[in-house]
């Protein structure tokens, strides 16, 4: 009730611009959106607000047994473009080899009306053909029925967030996703390259149910809206969003739980039942890391924020719009790379998942201004000396790279950085690039550098120029040179 005076509040307030988004031609309140306030700390329910986003709408049965499950999608868009539409593509990441499994859609409706499809890349994408061109302001409502397979315990050979593995079926980007269209070029119908992040896609709110066997514990993007048990002893869970990249879906037998308020935010860690410690040693990381960046670049905000402890064996961390996956060894680990890696994964609630990018073009921009935060990160703990271990380990790995003539731009993409350089180029040589633009212009235009990048691109997807013109605006300076030699060439810049 509180949620939808809150509503009802921001509507009034705004009723003097156009307000079609959130109130029904009856003059009623939408209670889809009204639906995505749960997902949203209180005090940013005005976020809900700032653009009409596309919504996914879906209906999915989960059958453990399998691993597999099935399900019915709506996705409401808007082409907000110049260009006619006649075709609308989606993603179909889990038919990628790395996935290990299966995406198939069975039936696919335009408004209404029964269309054919096409494939391409080996069934990673598929387009719809509009039976009525979709004009340049237009809405179309898409329907889809589909259904997936997972592989079991398969993190050893395929990408590990798509498993069912140690008490955890993982099961990202398992429905088609809406492709991004990018003016002056169109829709994003690139081939899917494995190495770096998969997911492209941008803003929009969803709205899921999910029916499974009561014994698995469901975790989702956003948060729980409503839950009850049917007849046949099968929990219907409903979950909502707020503006998120994507929408990801676990299912979890044998973990427990602990969890912790920070900020307005609940802050839960699921880990495996056989080390009693783990459970608060990684909620009390993640709870430190998460206050940290809410002091530093702006507050998370959401509702909550999930941490899994999970089989991902071929790299240490995953992160998902509000959940983030961290490989099971590290919680054994005597060292700091458990707490260096979850608080990696949590600033991606940040880099990438606030301010967007195109990770299979431009992946530094999340994952070089990530691992620079892992430096932050020791910095605002108050632990210097792991700071400037990380930084030295960054400097290490880059000065290897340049050893032996591997040096890339930072503008370089994931498919042109093979033989072993798509990390030190995007992590290593990204995070050294954030700590030579800090001593560049100092450290109050840096943090005013941090603030104004994420007040300005939340919820948006930007590229290498709409940070070079975020970190000029916050130091009132041209920077333009250092961003050519350190992202556009490979010159032969100094190692800070």
């Amino acid at each position: 009730m509180i949620r939808l005076i809150l509503l009802l509040i921001i509507i009034f307030t705004t009723a003097s611009q156009p307000a079609p988004y959130h109130i029904a031609r009856d003059g009623s309140i939408d209670p889809f959106l009204v639906a995505q306030t749960t997902a949203m700390r209180p005090d940013r329910i005005t976020d809900l607000m700032r653009e009409p986003w596309d919504r996914y709408t879906m209906h999915i049965q989960l059958d453990p047994s399998g691993p597999r499950l099935s399900g019915e999608i709506t996705v409401q868009l808007t082409n907000r473009t110049e260009v006619e539409f006649d075709t609308i593509w989606f993603h179909l990441y889990p038919n990628h080899p790395n996935f290990g499994g299966r995406l198939d859609v069975t039936s696919a409706q335009i408004n209404g009306i029964p269309v054919p499809s096409r494939t391409l890349h080996g069934d990673t994408l598929i387009g719809l053909s509009a039976p009525h061109i979709i004009a340049p302001g237009a809405q179309a409502i898409v329907t889809m029925t589909f259904t997936a397979r997972t592989p079991s315990n398969a993190s050893q050979r395929t990408f590990g967030a798509y498993n069912m593995e140690a008490g955890v079926w993982s099961i990202a980007s398992f429905y088609p996703i809406l492709a991004r269209y990018i003016s002056g070029l169109g829709w994003d119908t690139r081939p899917i390259v494995s190495r770096g992040d998969f997911t492209v896609s941008a803003i929009a709110l969803y709205d899921v149910t999910v029916e499974a066997p009561t014994d698995w514990q469901l975790v989702t993007s956003g948060s729980q809206h409503e839950h009850r048990t049917t007849a046949d002893s099968r929990q219907l869970a409903r979950f909502v969003s707020g503006p998120q990249r994507e929408f990801y879906l676990a299912a979890l037998q044998g973990l427990r739980q602990v969890s912790v308020n920070v900020d307005g935010t609940q802050v839960i860690s699921y880990v495996q039942s056989d080390d009693p410690t783990a459970g608060e040693r990684s909620v009390a990381i993640a709870a430190t890391a998460l206050h940290a960046f809410n002091q530093r670049f702006g507050a998370y905000p959401y509702a909550e924020l999930e941490v899994i402890q999970a089989a991902l064996t071929q790299f240490y961390g995953m992160e998902y719009p509000g959940v983030v996956l961290i490989e099971q060894s590290l919680y054994q680990r005597n060292d700091r790379l458990l707490e260096t890696t979850i608080a990696h994964e949590i600033s991606h609630q940040w880099w990438y998942g606030l301010v967007g990018n195109d990770a299979q073009g431009e992946a530094w921009l999340d994952e070089g201004l990530a691992s620079y935060s892992q430096i932050l990160y020791y910095e605002m703990i108050d632990v210097p000396a792991q700071a400037q271990a990380e930084l030295e380990a960054f400097r290490a790995v880059y000065r290897r790279l340049r050893e032996r003539g591997g040096d890339a731009p930072l503008a370089t993409p994931p498919s042109a950085l093979s033989n072993g350089r798509y990390v030190p180029v995007v992590y290593a040589k990204g995070a050294l690039f954030f700590h030579t633009l800090r001593q560049h212009i100092g450290e109050d235009a840096f943090n005013e550098f941090l603030q104004r990048y994420v007040t300005t691109a939340s919820y948006r997807e930007i590229a290498g120029p709409d940070l070079l013109h975020a970190a000029e605006q916050a130091c009132v300076c041209l920077l333009a040179d250092l961003f050519h030699d350190w992202v556009v060439s490979a010159a032969a810049v100094d190692i800070p």
